[in-house]
């Protein structure tokens, strides 16, 4: 939302930012679509940066997981923070899952937490011990990590869609449908503000009308 409404302020239309040094987009992946206006934006404005993507959660403190300057890689949220691993499993197993294969993300560092304080059940619910003996942080939600290391965030592990027999992340079916909602409510004569896509069922998209003639 922030970066939405930095795309469209006015009062910064002509101002120069090349003081800017860093900006990071964390909570929620950030779209393709999106990642691509705002390095623009920061271009024309004469920022020499690039949005840089993290990723993390309160188990482990804060991000475990940063894009290193001038390393992005289209859809990456970043490499694992120093002396933090990652590790992709098979959702409700501690099989780890193959390069480029989806599947729960599992953290382990000198961040994670010792356990949810008085809910026994939930912490063993939360961090298990693999068979390498080594207590892992599940985190409920879904990626994969390629060849050279690069971590791709793909959804929560709840919204995750079983089809034929295929575990199917959610963002994955709507993934090729985000862009093409924008650009046609961009177009969209009567359409006066493109707000950011909210999940409810499949997708919700949000957006405000201007009225007839007004």
């Amino acid at each position: 939302t922030l970066y939405e409404a930095l795309l469209n302020n006015r009062k910064i239309k002509n101002m120069d930012l090349s003081f800017v040094k860093c900006a990071i987009s964390g909570g929620d992946s950030l779209s393709i679509n999106l990642k691509s206006k705002i390095d623009t934006f920061f271009r024309e404005h004469v920022a020499k940066i690039q949005i840089r993507e993290g990723y993390g959660l309160t188990e482990a403190v804060a991000a475990v997981c940063l894009t290193p300057k001038d390393f992005y890689r289209e859809g990456s949220i970043g490499v694992p923070c120093p002396d933090t691993y990652f590790k992709i499993v098979k959702p409700g197993t501690t099989k780890e899952c193959k390069a480029n294969e989806v599947g729960e993300i599992t953290i382990y560092g000198p961040t994670v937490m010792m356990g949810y304080l008085n809910n026994d059940k939930e912490t063993k619910e939360t961090l298990i011990k693999h068979k390498d003996g080594i207590v892992w942080l599940h985190t409920g939600d879904l990626g994969s990590m390629d060849e050279t290391g690069r971590i791709f965030y793909s959804s929560r592990l709840k919204r995750m869609i079983i089809t034929n027999g295929y575990n199917v992340a959610s963002s994955d079916t709507i993934r090729f449908e985000v862009d093409d909602m924008n650009n046609t409510l961009s177009a969209h004569i009567n359409i006066i503000n493109e707000n950011q896509l909210a999940d409810l069922g499949i997708i919700e998209y949000n957006y405000i009308y201007e009225k007839e003639n007004n």
